[in-house]
Formats: structure tokens, C-alpha cells, sequence
């Protein structure tokens, strides 16, 4: 009976490892607290992760060698960031395809089906010649403003004039961060029926079309300048607000909080103000 018992490796019943004794609950609540640790590092991990995607959506990589003396981050009005994400795209697209966890399955086969159709839908706008700023002819004005793509935005410049020649350095720097629009370009004395037709007194213009109808324009610099004194240096970051007004593209002006994370990741904003 109990000498026999008390031969086992457990030989004698402890109440102290029992379910209700005290070590069961010490090791209960250590497990507990564990676990809320860990749930707790991966909501952070998370925050972060969003914070880091949310500053990768606005920035240039930090190469960049332009604006060496101006970080962006001190002029308030300083907002514009590039937002070329295509390798972290892929880099995310093929970690998914390799992720093996049973628990993350949906959604990662959610996710990688949404990445499927921007793929297709970037190819699709580049094959419509978004992605660049094109020069147009008179003849092409129509078809290219009425075809395919939703939104068109078309930049009406002279050759000669300066302020047209730093609008085209802002468009050309926007138009491969945003495909959702095709960004245009057409000499004005070359399309003196457009001119009219539109109602263009001043240059630079530049013209936001929807499905073919006009819905906005830009006039000058209107809106855009940030000191009167220097009326030509603007950041591009004040045009990218504008189209986002009128819907042509998506864009959000950073935050404090972002622009800190940017810091701390060493990104600097590009270089983005007109110097000549």
C-alpha cells in the first residue's frame, strides 16, 4: 500500500502543485504575464511597422543627394516626400509567398491577392502612359484627355518662361509616384484652339480632367508659393496637396510623428525646391 506508493517517482501528493496551490497559481500568472508581454511586443512590433510603412509611403530613399543643405523638416511648408514603394512592394509580395504560418494564412492570402491587382493595375496605367510627363501634340489633346485613363492632368507651358519650366520640374518629380494620373504637357503657341477653347490667360496653367471633363485647374503658382519674397521656391509637396484636393492622386502631408520616425530611420526628404 504506501511503502509500495511511495517507491513511484511522485510518491507522495503535494497540494502545493495541485490546481489550487500556490505554485500552480505562481506559474499561472507568470504564464499569463508572458503572454500579455508577448501580445503586447507584437502590437508595438505592429505600430511600428505601420509607422515605418506610413513614412516609406511619403519618402525618397536616403541616397538622395539633392538639397543637401535642407532636410524638409524645419519649414512646416516643407511636406512633399517621395513616394516610390515599388521595392518594398515586391520585397513584402515574395515574404508572403514564403510564409508558412497555418495561423496567418487568410491573411496572407488576402493580401497577396490585393497585391496582385495594383501589380495589374500599375501595369495597366503605365501601359496608358502614366508614369511620366509626356509632351503632347493639339491633335493628340483629345484623344488623350478622353481615352482610358480617369484622370488627366495637363500642363500648358512657353518654352520660354521660367515658371513653366519649375512647374515641369515638379510635375516630372509627382508623376512617377503617382500613377493613379497621366501628367501631360502641351506648348501653348502650338495649340492656339486649345488655348482659346479653355479660356488659358496665364501661364503656366495646368488643368486636372476627369473621364474627359474638366473639373479643376491651377493658375500660376496660386496657392503654391510660400514666401512672396522668394515666390518661385516651393516645395513639391504644396502641388501634390493641390491634386489631392482635386482627386487626381492620393497624398498625405506627413506628421510630426512621422517625420521623427523618418529621423531616427536616417530617410531624407528629396530635394525638391526649385533652384535654378
Amino acid at each position: 500500500g504506501d511503502a509500495e506508493y511511495a517507491k513511484g517517482t511522485n510518491e507522495l501528493d503535494d497540494p502545493d502543485r495541485a490546481p489550487t496551490g500556490s505554485a500552480y497559481k505562481v506559474h499561472a500568472q507568470m504564464k499569463r504575464e508572458k503572454m500579455m508581454e508577448e501580445r503586447r511586443r507584437r502590437e508595438e512590433m505592429q505600430r511600428l511597422k505601420a509607422l515605418k510603412e506610413d513614412a516609406k509611403s511619403i519618402f525618397v530613399d536616403k541616397n538622395n543627394e539633392n538639397d543637401e543643405d535642407n532636410d524638409g523638416f524645419d519649414n512646416k511648408d516643407n511636406d512633399g516626400f517621395d513616394n516610390d514603394s515599388d521595392d518594398s512592394d515586391d520585397d513584402e509580395y515574395n515574404d508572403l509567398l514564403n510564409d508558412s504560418n497555418a495561423e496567418l494564412e487568410a491573411i496572407r492570402e488576402r493580401r497577396i491577392r490585393e497585391m496582385r491587382e495594383m501589380q495589374m493595375k500599375k501595369a495597366e496605367q503605365k501601359s496608358l502612359g502614366h508614369g511620366e510627363v509626356r509632351t503632347i501634340t493639339q491633335d493628340e489633346f483629345l484623344p488623350e484627355c478622353t481615352g482610358k485613363s480617369e484622370w488627366v492632368a495637363v500642363h500648358f507651358f512657353h518654352k520660354e518662361f521660367n515658371r513653366c519650366t519649375i512647374m515641369d520640374h515638379h510635375l516630372k518629380l509627382i508623376a512617377p509616384k503617382h500613377l493613379s494620373c497621366k501628367f501631360l504637357r502641351m506648348d501653348a503657341e502650338k495649340a492656339p484652339f486649345f488655348i482659346h477653347k479653355l479660356c488659358i490667360k496665364t501661364l503656366p496653367t495646368l488643368i486636372v480632367f476627369r473621364e474627359g471633363k474638366n473639373v479643376e485647374r491651377l493658375t500660376g503658382f496660386e496657392g503654391l508659393i510660400i514666401d512672396p519674397s522668394e515666390p518661385d521656391k516651393w516645395h513639391t509637396g504644396r502641388l501634390e496637396q493641390w491634386l489631392a484636393s482635386t482627386g487626381a492622386i492620393q497624398y498625405k502631408v506627413p506628421t510630426e510623428e512621422i517625420k521623427e520616425e523618418m529621423r531616427r530611420m536616417g530617410i531624407r526628404p528629396k530635394g525638391t525646391l526649385w533652384s535654378g
